[in-house]
């Protein structure tokens, strides 16, 4: 049994840190030196906190609550989950699939000459080859944001909400945690109906498919770093490799998707978030994986 009080309690103080300290120097940066300027150069330390926030908050919550480290799943545990680390690579891949096939069955046409001139099918599997080697070298760059999120938060919050409640309520919280960025362009450039808030809406929903595959990769491994690796290679432009499969928008140097056609083109990924969340339902149920709690 978890004592709900006191998991809640450790909850809020954990997104209490986990903002203040990325939220704080990201407002101060955007008004004192400009968004544009302080991912680069002598500002680039002072933005490190808003990457390492979550994970801050994780060991500063777990110190002044005298929680202690079990269930930290901080060790990579390879034995037995090899396959999800694999995975971790490729779920990226296929997202950018999904997302990019849809926008051309949607908005554009089907030209395959036009694919084979703008990329040779050599180049396209050299380039997806050499992002799937490098995507999870840069999994330090998101190691801080998964070992507060997945590593605790989901840990936190399953047990009070369940395993749907998390998915949304977890999704929610880090697309806000996100505005400071938002807010500026970094997601979805400023030129569309509803800027900043549509954005935050979107980036949001963005969040809770996207965190899907992180929590579950996390629960099917019992380590932090898969959800790591996933989300850096995202990061890193895995998904973007399949704009190969993009036809019939003209220039594609020019092109750039306007936030209502990024939405649509997500629905399909929402939709594989939508039956992984039911599979982690199942399992918790078969497994009684998810504690009940106490008042």
């Amino acid at each position: 049994m978890t004592n709900k009080k006191l998991e809640l309690k450790r909850l809020l103080l954990f997104l209490l840190f986990a903002f203040g300290i990325a939220w704080i120097p990201a407002i101060i940066l955007n008004a004192a030196v400009g968004y544009e300027n302080w991912f680069s150069g002598p500002y680039m330390i002072l933005g490190l906190p808003l990457l390492y926030a979550p994970a801050l908050a994780n060991i500063i919550t777990r110190k002044l609550t005298k929680e202690g480290w079990e269930n930290s799943l901080f060790h990579f545990n390879f034995k037995g989950h090899f396959k999800y680390y694999v995975l971790a690579v490729l779920i990226p891949f296929l997202q950018g699939l999904l997302s990019n096939i849809t926008m051309t069955l949607v908005y554009g046409h089907w030209d395959f000459q036009e694919m084979l001139e703008r990329q040779t099918v050599p180049e396209y599997i050299g380039s997806v080859l050499l992002m799937f080697a490098m995507g999870p070298l840069f999994a330090w760059n998101t190691f801080g944001e998964e070992f507060g999120w997945r590593a605790y938060m989901n840990q936190k919050m399953e047990p009070l909400l369940g395993t749907a409640g998390t998915v949304i309520v977890g999704g929610i919280i880090w697309g806000i945690w996100h505005a400071p960025l938002t807010v500026k362009g970094h997601n979805f450039g400023t030129d569309y109906w509803g800027f900043p808030w549509l954005g935050i809406v979107v980036m949001s929903v963005w969040c809770m498919a996207m965190g899907v595959f992180l929590m579950w990769l996390t629960k099917k491994t019992g380590s932090v770093f898969p959800a790591a690796i996933l989300h850096a290679c995202n990061n890193a432009g895995i998904p973007q490799m399949n704009t190969f499969f993009l036809s019939g928008f003209g220039d594609m140097e020019k092109f750039e998707p306007t936030l209502v056609q990024q939405l649509v083109c997500m629905i399909p990924y929402i939709i594989c978030a939508a039956v992984f969340t039911g599979i982690m339902i199942r399992d918790s149920k078969k497994k009684g994986a998810v504690p009940q709690v106490k008042g």
